[in-house]
């Protein structure tokens, strides 16, 4: 009895295992289907009904139905405190950014070299900075003075990296006049912080027309491209004055009903997609146990120390070189070292005394006085009258405007400025000044340049009978109007540097060197 029921037992668990594989098989197969046979009275258990031995014409089963779809996926909860984007942000991506400078930045990338595009990229950068804040400013409250200024740090930053590109590529003589164009653009941002934003932007495409036009009559006749390419950022800063006009007449407002900056950078940062993880820190360095310091691979290791492997070595004094004393020679014996006497230390200058000096920009009686200014792009001298002078000493990278007809304009030991000025009555002078560019839109009897190297000089139809003296002075340029051309179009001429000296009836007599071809 116990021999059947171990037999039976062994038949069903067989017969589970035929189950589960057919059913296995009419997964792959639908076309075959395991026909399951129902229990079995006698056992309990449930029996497979017989597979017929030869095919019968049946009809296929159908096929499976297709899955479901997968369920849509369900956006994540709002990200609290941050509203819609405004009105004036959208207006500035769309017709300023996008419109405007995205074309002028792949303008440049067409034709410029790399310095001139590395500038633009970082002007293009500072048009996002200010939609930024444009956006910030629509969607938060008033903060305190502390945070105003943390927001503007940015800004600030790209105006010093616009300024230091222009130091930086002083060499590239073939772009150095785009760069000079674009780093006086780095000033624009500046209409965010201005009561009347148009009026700043006026100013700062003023004083981009001086590089402007000496690059279009350089390559008016070249490359048609250069022209286009001055051409398209003075549309760019005619969009902006038409953008701030329309949203922005009296400056950045803040929104009374909005929120706080904290929320809002909260909230911004929350909406942004989570970084990648950081890369793991690369393994400490292994350290040489003590037991391997010796033999071959310490010396091995001392030689791969570079120039480090020589720190220690001390200078040997002339009196220890046996090469040059015979009595060491003879002795074979190297007296000890004196110690000499240490030159005397520097003194350092104190940090009181090395700092920036203060900028001054007032009226002494009748003289203007403008010293220290740095990155000004936008010094305005108004109310001026006859009797009245301008001192300009000490600024560097600065651009001054002088309005009205002044008696004298003096400009001293600065580097990088540009002088723009209507008339005078006595004369212009120009003394240590490097780099400098002066414009004179009226008239001036007298420009006086002295030990000053590299400036440009832009005289109207009404100052071309302006006389010009110069002494110890190089890379000196006069651009004139070409006359029957529309205004703005000049012509460069280079100041003679190269003077010939000859001895007759005793008298010395100076000329001009003119080369020929």
């Amino acid at each position: 009895m116990s021999g059947g029921l171990h037999s039976l037992a062994t038949i069903i668990k067989r017969l589970e295992a035929a189950t589960s594989r057919l059913e296995e098989i009419a997964e792959l197969n639908s076309s075959i289907a395991p026909r399951l046979g129902s229990t079995d009275s006698s056992s309990g258990y449930p029996s497979v009904a017989p597979i017929p031995a030869s095919p019968s014409p049946t009809v296929p089963a159908p096929p499976p139905p297709p899955p479901p779809p997968p369920p849509a996926p369900t956006s994540g909860p709002a990200v609290p405190g941050v509203p819609e984007i405004a009105q004036s942000a959208t207006a500035f991506s769309e017709n300023v950014i996008d419109a405007k400078v995205k074309p002028f930045v792949e303008l440049t990338k067409s034709f410029a070299a790399t310095p001139v595009i590395e500038v633009v990229d970082l002007i293009a950068k500072q048009f996002d900075d200010v939609h930024g804040l444009v956006l910030l400013y629509a969607n938060c409250q008033q903060p305190d003075q502390k945070t105003k200024e943390g927001l503007l740090t940015p800004l600030s930053a790209g105006i010093e990296a616009v300024a230091h590109a222009k130091e930086k590529n002083r060499k590239e003589r073939d772009w150095f006049g785009h760069i000079a164009f674009l780093s006086e653009v780095g000033a624009h941002v500046g209409w965010v912080v201005s009561p009347k934003p148009a009026s700043h932007i006026n100013e700062v495409r003023d004083s981009v027309v001086y590089y402007g036009n000496k690059i279009m009559q350089e390559y008016k006749s070249k490359d048609p491209k250069h022209v286009e390419w001055v051409k398209a950022f003075l549309v760019i800063l005619d969009e902006l004055k038409k953008y701030v006009l329309e949203y922005h007449a009296t400056g950045l407002t803040w929104n009374p009903k909005g929120i706080t900056v904290e929320a809002y950078q909260s909230g911004a940062k929350g909406a942004a997609a989570p970084a990648p993880p950081a890369p793991p820190p690369p393994p400490p360095p292994a350290t040489t146990s003590a037991a391997g310091a010796g033999g071959v691979a310490a010396v091995f290791a001392q030689l791969n120390r570079g120039e480090e492997v020589t720190k220690g070595l001390r200078k040997v004094d002339k009196s220890e070189m046996t090469h040059k004393n015979p009595a060491l020679r003879a002795s074979n014996v190297v007296p000890a070292s004196t110690p000499t006497a240490k030159k005397p230390i520097k003194p350092i200058k104190p940090q009181a005394l090395t700092g920036k000096k203060p900028p001054k920009f007032a009226l002494e009686g009748s003289k203007w006085v403008i010293e220290y200014q740095e990155n000004e792009r936008s010094l305005i001298v108004e109310e001026t009258s006859r009797n009245q002078s301008i001192n300009i000493f000490g600024c560097k990278n600065s651009t001054i405007v002088v309005k009205g007809k002044v008696n004298t304009v003096t400009l001293v030991n600065c580097q990088g400025t540009s002088v723009l000025v209507e008339s005078v009555v006595s004369s212009i002078s120009v003394t240590r000044s490097p780099s400098f560019a002066l414009q004179v839109t009226g008239t001036a009897p007298t420009i006086q340049l002295d030990s000053t190297d590299s400036g440009q000089i832009y005289l109207s139809k009404d100052s071309l009978g302006t006389e010009i003296t110069t002494a110890k002075c190089s890379a000196i340029n006069i651009s004139l109007p070409v006359e029957g051309e529309e205004e703005g179009v000049f012509e460069e001429q280079a100041v003679p540097e190269m003077l010939r000296t000859v001895v007759k009836n005793g008298k010395l007599v100076t000329s001009v060197v003119e080369h020929a071809g």
